[in-house]
């Protein structure tokens, strides 16, 4: 096909360069114009996102970036009058000629001639121009959505096929149509960017909020506008606009949803009045799903063609996201349906389209959604039949969170006069964290149902009631209440009957649970065998991963790392298969497993995960995996040399396990913060935490004594050794450790013999020393452990070196943990070699240095110790030639140094 020729085309010179950002300051996306430069060797590269995530600001940064490489970088920003293909033409060759004086004159000569020549022949010429530069040459063409004309083919499979080698071409566009349709972003040479690449990240919504809009925001409230537009910049832009109108005292964050005026007038200019009225109808009709598919929308809209108008959808870009390989079902962003829904509500109550949700999902066994929808729909009576004969199975199913979340909607007589929804709404107090008002109400639900049916039927109570008391049980496994728990489940499992089967497993998956926690090992794998003999009858992925869960758990008390990451690995491989990449169930999973490579010094690659995991929890995450995740964050940040950040984080959750109930998690979190501060070389501080520690102790059950026992011995037994005072620890250790015979605990064995080896050689032990060292040493590593030794580093390093001493041979192959304990010394800013020379002072030579600490003359301490004045310049003198010292004032300032004092 041929055309006209153009006169000499007036072109807007605005259109060859980016839109400046003026005076307001820009989100610098580093880590995406990396990536694009990392890709700028492929012939061609495609942004592909719905509108309003920051395409064209990325591709402005990015030219920056290679113009200060040395890169030739021509741009053109396109819109609808480029779509005929010799204007567009026009436009490439001045956008190359800003770069490349006198580029294109024959392309040009040719378009302006008075002969008209066929498309193809124009694209020839431009190619061959293309062609004949020299060096490197980008090509950025941004909003190519906007080029729709049907002569665009020919030129569109010039540009990506026929490109020049040393010619790079990047667009970014809003649909896989047209001038970019999905076949050049399927080539093998192209490299595509779509919306879930240019999402902000956390941080960088943190940085835009904070730095870039400058609002005063906490973390928590940067994570919530985070989570609610899902890093789509241009809603964050719009949602502060609307949060300034509040002032920052009064920041209302309900208010940022679809239908705030900012949001909606936005979606409704830019994207939705554009459509068609069939796709806009289409898109009000199926805003009330959470998910969907083609299936569905026709059910909801009465289009037969509703498939074609989801893959439309796709193309367009309209804010939906498939969740499956297969591109079978899809959700919109949630700003947008909440957006449709308000078009939706305009129109009439979307009552009909809801209840036609939930009858086709019952219909096709997806119970929570039908349940959630009738939820929505007020249809009340359905919606509690089904939770009656399939409550069970929600919950062995995980198929439960829409529920729980909106059970709270229901009215308060509605839920009054239906016990299942109480006893949903119990749950979803529980998973609130208030306990005491979930149990009160669990109480109540189970004696009403049990009134009409007498006590002495208990085996053939109903359903209901068995679903009462396992929810009942994980509130008191939320809460670390294990022995309550267990009476529970034990009851309740003797009156449960052979045929609830999922109600058997539940049971028995909590005491399960319970026992490992009690440190019942035994007792524990016993009822999870029991839990997957019932399962053989009626199968549940959830319970199934929940159960090698607790196995995991026990492979740490076992010292078996190898095999506990092993389950946990093929337990997280089988709830991303199941349940998909993003769900809860893998939240208490990577808390397991994230204990296990810890221990092994593997922990980096998860620790990201861990926050999500203790805030976006699973309804099985008790506070036990909790607190594991919460002191292994600390302990990470504190080892890694960010001790004060550490200790905020510890003090943070120490306020939280303070209760009753938490005795066992508050001795745990008290040694890891006493060891933090003997690292810091602060023993005041740790002395008086362990006083209340023991004191703690004491009024704790003699069952739940074993945790804690082995917590206070730590402390204790770090505080003499930092003292330099091991030989008082000798027998507490030996008691402890005798108390740990048991084959499941071998972790705690580990972590004592550790320190009593270290307190043996502090008591002048050495041969007991070093063989317990060197047996633990080869057997613990070999196992995998590797964190032991370096978090307790402080003290085992000069065992170590007195081992070398000793018996150069054997020690000698420990000489790479040697390195890496004295690397853990600097980067928490200990002078290991200072600390080690001074292992010889005795404890009154101590006693002695404090006095002076304290200011005291050489006379004022004699009477205070009940020596004569000159003994003590005779023990001063010896301490001074210890310490390398010439006063009272140096000895001081080396005693703080190497921890034999105190620096507060």
């Amino acid at each position: 096909m041929s055309q006209p020729a153009l006169p000499s085309l007036p072109l807007l010179r605005t259109k060859l360069f980016p839109i400046a950002a003026g005076s307001q300051p820009q989100l610098e996306r580093t880590a995406l114009v990396e990536r694009l430069l990392a890709a700028r060797d492929r012939p061609l590269t495609i942004l592909c996102t719905p509108a309003g995530y920051g395409k064209s600001t990325l591709l402005g940064q990015l030219r920056l970036r290679l113009q200060a490489a040395g890169v030739r970088v021509a741009w053109l920003s396109c819109d609808e009058v480029d779509g005929e293909p010799q204007r567009l033409l026009h436009y490439l060759v001045a956008a190359i000629a800003e770069q490349r004086p006198g580029f294109g004159g024959r392309t040009l000569a040719l378009l302006q001639g008075e002969k008209s020549l066929p498309h193809q022949e124009l694209i020839d010429a431009f190619l061959v121009e293309l062609a004949g530069i020299e060096g490197r040459q980008q090509l950025i063409l941004d909003d190519v959505h906007h080029l729709r004309h049907p002569d665009l083919a020919p030129l569109a499979r010039g540009l990506i096929e026929r490109m020049p080698d040393h010619v790079r071409l990047i667009v970014s566009t809003r649909r896989t149509s047209g001038l970019i349709g999905e076949r050049s972003m399927r080539g093998a040479a192209a490299f595509c960017f779509g919306a879930e690449d240019l999402c902000l990240t956390p941080e960088e919504t943190r940085v835009y909020l904070c730095e870039i809009r400058g609002r005063r925001l906490s973390r928590a409230q940067v994570r919530l506008l985070h989570e609610r537009t899902e890093g789509w910049i241009t809603a964050l832009h719009l949602a502060t606009l609307s949060l300034g109108r509040c002032g920052e005292s009064g920041v209302d964050f309900d208010g940022v949803t679809g239908t705030e005026r900012n949001i909606a007038d936005y979606l409704g200019e830019d994207v939705v009045d554009r459509l068609p009225d069939v796709v806009q109808r289409f898109l009000e009709r199926t805003s009330v799903l959470d998910e969907f598919n083609a299936e569905l929308c026709s059910a909801l809209t009465g289009q037969e063609d509703a498939g074609a108008t989801l893959q439309r959808l796709q193309r367009e870009q309209l804010f939906i996201v498939a969740l499956d390989e297969r591109g079978e079902w899809f959700r919109y962003h949630p700003l947008f349906a909440e957006y449709l829904q308000g078009r939706l509500a305009r129109h009439g109550e979307p009552t009909q389209l809801l209840h036609a949700a939930a009858r086709w999902s019952e219909q096709r066994a997806q119970v929570d959604k039908s349940v959630t929808y009738a939820l929505r729909a007020r249809d009340y009576a359905f919606a509690a039949d089904l939770l009656e004969r399939q409550g069970v199975h929600l919950m062995a199913g995980n198929r439960l969170y829409d529920i729980l979340a909106t059970i709270g909607t229901i009215p308060a007589e509605v839920i009054r006069e239906n016990p299942v929804f109480q006893i949903f709404y119990a749950w979803q107090l529980a998973f609130e964290e208030k306990y005491v008002d979930a149990e009160a109400l669990l109480e109540d639900i189970a004696a009403r149902l049990q009134k009409p049916c007498g006590r002495e039927q208990g085996a053939g109570l109903s359903e209901t009631l068995a679903l009462v008391q396992v929810i009942k049980a994980l509130v008191l496994l939320y809460q670390d209440k294990l022995g309550q728990c267990l009476t529970v489940t034990r009851h309740w499992l003797s009156l449960v009957p052979d045929g609830q089967v999922l109600i058997r497993a539940s049971l028995s998956c909590l005491q399960a649970a319970a026992h490992a926690l009690l440190g019942e090992f035994g007792a524990a794998l016993g009822m999870i065998e029991l839990a997957r003999g019932s399962l053989r009858h009626c199968p549940s992925e959830y319970l199934h991963v929940m159960l090698s869960l607790i196995e995991a758990l026990l492979c740490k008390e076992q010292g078996q790392l190898e095999r506990g990451c092993a389950l946990a690995e093929d337990a997280r491989a089988r709830v991303e298969r199941v349940f998909g990449p993003r769900n809860r169930v893998g939240g208490p999973l990577a808390l397991a497993y994230a204990d296990l490579l810890y221990e092994r010094d593997r922990h980096a690659g998860i620790l990201a995960e861990l926050l999500q995991a203790t805030t976006w929890r699973d309804v099985a995450t008790p506070i036990e995996l909790i607190s594991r995740g919460r002191l292994l964050m600390a302990r990470a940040s504190f080892f890694a040399g960010e001790s004060e950040q550490a200790l905020v984080q510890l003090d943070d959750w120490l306020t939280q396990v303070q209760g009753a109930g938490y005795e066992r998690l508050y001795a745990l979190a008290v040694s890891c913060k006493v060891q933090f501060l003997l690292w810091l070389r602060r023993p005041s501080e740790a002395e008086r935490l362990c006083l209340q520690l023991r004191r703690h102790s004491l009024a704790l059950p003699a069952q739940r004594d074993t945790d804690v026992g082995v917590a206070l011995v730590q402390c204790q037994a770090r505080l003499a050794l930092s003292g330099r005072r091991g030989e008082r620890v000798v027998a507490q250790l030996e008691a402890g450790l005798a108390k740990q015979g048991g084959e499941h605990r071998r972790d705690s064995r580990v972590r004592l013999s550790l320190l009593l080896a270290a307190a043996y050689w502090g008591a002048g032990s050495g041969e007991r020393a070093f063989a317990l060292f060197q047996a633990t040493l080869e057997d613990a590593w070999s196992s995998g452990y590797r964190r032991a030794f370096l978090d307790d580093g402080l003290w085992l390093l000069p065992l170590w070196e007195a081992w070398r001493v000793a018996d150069p041979e054997a020690a000698g192959r420990w000489q790479g943990l040697a390195e890496q304990m004295r690397m853990q010394c600097r980067r928490l800013g200990v002078d290991q070699e200072v600390f080690a020379g001074h292992q010889d002072v005795n404890p009154r030579e101590q006693d002695i240095l404090r006095l002076v600490a304290a200011g005291l003359s050489n006379r004022e301490i004699a009477k205070a110790m009940h020596l004569s004045e000159a003994t003590i310049k005779w023990h001063l003198h010896n301490l001074f030639a210890k310490l390398g010292t010439r006063s009272r004032t140096q000895a001081v300032l080396a005693g703080r140094r190497s921890g034999l004092l105190t620096e507060d």
